[in-house]
């Protein structure tokens, strides 16, 4: 999930992408809040990243838009605009919603990204899975 910097014309086509979906969200939409960022330590234990470890560490709060019938994700931590993006599972009250991104630039990357679409309630929780793990919730 470690992106390089984005470059100034693809920041400011995310960002045009990112303001367009949020001004015409479609009702199915999801808009998500990240609660966390965690990594996988050496040991094989979860750890929260916290302290100049990287870009993520500002995180927490950070909101980003998911198109539900397309997977596409945008926002300031999470994008997978220009990757091959594929629904695994379109999520109902009874099962969670599933995407899978992958790319390759030089190596393949892949992101899995899961909402609980079951839970009572108006949040969703969600985790993002690919080099680090992003979690917190949706709501529709």
């Amino acid at each position: 999930m470690r992106q390089h910097p984005l470059t100034s014309a693809r920041f400011l086509l995310a960002t045009l992408l990112l303001n367009l979906s949020l001004s015409a969200q479609a009702a199915s939409d999801l808009s998500c809040t990240i609660t966390g960022v965690s990594e996988v330590s050496p040991e094989g234990s979860l750890e929260p990243l916290a302290g100049q470890k990287n870009y993520y560490e500002t995180a927490a709060g950070a909101e980003f838009i998911v198109q539900r019938d397309k997977g596409l994700m945008m926002g300031r931590f999470v994008s997978n605009v220009g990757w091959k993006v594929s629904v695994l599972d379109p999520g109902a009250a009874q099962n969670s919603y599933k995407v899978i991104a992958t790319r390759q630039s030089g190596r393949v990357q892949s992101q899995f990204f899961e909402v609980r679409l079951q839970e009572k309630g108006e949040k969703k929780p969600f985790v993002l899975v690919a080099a680090e793990i992003l979690h917190g919730y949706c709501k529709m």
